[in-house]
């Protein structure tokens, strides 16, 4: 009797265990799948996340395009303005500085290297180059400063001439205006329309 008695607290055991078992088999088949789905919905995250950055890295870039473009629009004339202020630049090239010819929109390419000048004037004996600003700013100075140097080293019109160089403006301050003189630029208003070339009397030009 007390050996049936033991058998039968054994197999009780033993049933609860196996069933224990098989509930934790099951929990951690459960648990896995879970887990493989939480993964798997990372990785789609990952992946949105990713494509989301790369989205708007382009957006980014698209922007500063943009803005150079738009920054490049604003620091020069329209098309409109340029065509009426280009007879008083003539004027004053023609008049003043004696130039036989005066080429807008002169461009000049050598070996891959492009150079453009808005306004380019040639006498007998010097050429003079012309930069047009709406707005101007600090670094018109050394972007004409290049131009000169440029246009000495490959142009046919700078042989054995003299180089001058201008800067217009119709926005700009007076201590620019001032630092342009001081580099020995010539610097030239713009208003209504209409280009003035206004010299201090103490002013140097300096020949590049």
């Amino acid at each position: 009797m007390m050996q049936e008695y033991q058998r039968t607290s054994e197999s009780v055991t033993f049933e609860k265990v196996w069933a224990t078992i098989q509930e934790l088999a099951l929990q951690s088949k459960e648990t896995d799948l879970k887990f493989q789905e939480t993964r798997q919905s990372m990785n789609q995250t990952d992946k949105q996340i990713k494509e989301t950055d790369k989205q708007i890295k382009e957006t980014d870039k698209q922007i500063k395009e943009l803005g150079k473009q738009i920054g490049g629009l604003a620091n020069k004339f329209g098309s409109f303005n340029e065509g009426l202020v280009m007879p008083s630049l003539h004027k004053i090239l023609l008049k003043k500085f004696n130039c036989r010819e005066a080429f807008e929109n002169y461009t000049y390419k050598n070996n891959g290297d492009i150079l453009e000048i808005d306004m380019l004037g040639i006498s007998e004996d010097a050429s003079y180059i012309i930069e047009i600003k709406s707005h101007f700013r600090d670094e018109a100075i050394e972007q004409i400063k290049s131009e000169a140097a440029r246009f000495r080293k490959f142009s046919k019109y700078s042989r054995d001439k003299k180089i001058f160089c201008f800067l217009a403006a119709t926005h700009y301050k007076d201590e620019e205006q001032k630092k342009v003189l001081n580099e020995g630029i010539y610097f030239i208003t713009i208003s209504d329309d209409v280009a003035r070339l206004k010299v201090p009397k103490n002013f140097k030009p300096k020949e590049w």
